[in-house]
């Protein structure tokens, strides 16, 4: 997931669409992947193989919600870039 920031904002989830709104979405289905594969560990009887299994699998989740979060930032950190740069040339 080493995409740069300007192909992310250039292809958001569909057409028309805010590249943060759509990267937003993409982050929260790490989020929910990894509710559910606690939840699961939580309530279901298994051993503590299968538990540690599923937990590599949240852990994982948990890298590529980070990834995304860190993706989400540089979009607004270049939005916040180019609003300034707009505003000091209508100065």
């Amino acid at each position: 997931m080493n995409s740069s920031v300007a192909e992310i904002a250039l292809t958001p989830d569909r057409p028309g669409n805010d590249p943060i709104l759509g990267m937003l979405h993409r982050t929260a289905q790490p989020l929910c992947t990894i509710r559910g594969i606690l939840e699961l560990t939580l309530t279901e009887a298994m051993t503590a193989e299968e538990k540690s299994v599923w937990l590599q699998k949240a852990v994982e989740q948990i890298s590529q919600a980070c990834t995304r979060f860190d993706q989400l930032r540089q979009i607004v950190e270049k939005q916040a870039r180019s609003r300034t740069e707009a505003r000091a040339m209508h100065v």
